[in-house]
């Protein structure tokens, strides 16, 4: 087990490599930085760049952390505010990912010890961040992100999903993406329970 001095000097590292690294180049980009989340407004859109911490920090030899990215949009949240936490959060993004989904060249999970040289560490974990932030902004607008949401997601966040389009009267996109559900999920037993927060979040409007 790694000894507490050692775990220590690692969580220290991190924190500088964070700070004198990773902390200018998303700030230079609109992010700002709370603990271990970075993020930022572009009009309706708001982006998160949060690194998670792997729970084996604790008795292993290095320092691990996955990279999770997400977008949501002001007015989606504000079109679909009034049903309970859940089934959906008043705040939800509609891109939720980790980073490797949008640039499929960065690592699954990111490792250091006291081995490794941090400033080569620190520059290639920016310049996977400035190619993700480049995919992120591939997303410009709301319906681009419920474009995004319609296409590429099953389960990440249907039930906002399908509220929004109800909200917003686009019943054929809404029809179809719940007929996409139902094509992936309709013959499993937990169908039954997707089709009711559907029905919940949707109401009438949905086939």
């Amino acid at each position: 087990m790694i000894r507490g001095a050692d775990r220590s000097a690692l969580k220290r590292r991190y924190e500088t490599m964070v700070a004198d690294g990773v902390v200018p180049v998303l700030q230079s980009l609109g992010f700002v930085r709370s603990k271990n989340t970075f993020r930022r407004s572009r009009g309706p859109l708001y982006d998160v760049i949060e690194f998670q911490a792997n729970w084996n920090n604790s008795v292993a030899p290095w320092y691990g952390f996955f990279v999770n990215v997400g977008v949501g949009s002001v007015e989606i949240d504000e079109s679909c505010p009034g049903h309970s936490r859940n089934l959906h959060r008043p705040e939800e993004f509609l891109l939720d990912r980790r980073w490797e989904h949008l640039v499929p060249e960065a690592p699954y999970e990111l490792r250091f010890d006291r081995s490794t040289d941090m400033s080569a560490f620190g520059k290639r974990l920016c310049e996977n961040l400035g190619l993700v932030v480049a995919e992120v902004e591939r997303i410009s607008t709301t319906s681009e992100l419920v474009d995004y949401a319609v296409t590429n997601n099953l389960l990440i966040a249907y039930e906002k999903t399908c509220c929004y389009l109800a909200a917003s009267g686009d019943l054929g996109t809404l029809n179809a993406y719940v007929g996409k559900l139902r094509d992936r999920f309709g013959t499993q037993d937990r169908w039954e329970i997707f089709s009711d927060r559907i029905s919940a979040v949707a109401g009438p409007y949905c086939r």
